[in-house]
């Protein structure tokens, strides 16, 4: 099972929400067996990275996506609701599922 993590500022409702509809995805396109996303809290974010194979970023650092030893993903896309298609499909393609 892939794990992706999300983060935001408190790890509960920008994070939760942009997971919940990550994983809605993840059903609907039969890879809820495959993969999981979690909302963790972005203070803590480095203790999750050894245990996650990608992370979906929705608070830039100074304007970037934060640095990580695993695939970074920008996942604004599934705040705006904007681009969230491509958005998927580069989660799928990363995870190579």
């Amino acid at each position: 099972m892939k794990k992706i993590i999300v983060a935001c500022g408190g790890g509960i409702a920008s994070s939760a929400t942009v997971a919940s509809k990550i994983n809605a995805r993840l059903k609907d396109a039969g890879l809820a067996n495959k993969a999981k996303c979690e909302p963790v809290d972005i203070k803590s974010l480095s203790s999750y990275f050894a245990g996650s194979d990608l992370y979906v970023s929705i608070t830039p650092v100074r304007g970037k996506v934060i640095d990580a030893p695993i695939p970074v993903i920008n996942g604004m896309p599934f705040l705006t609701g904007v681009g969230t298609d491509a958005c998927f499909k580069q989660i799928v393609e990363k995870l190579g599922l």
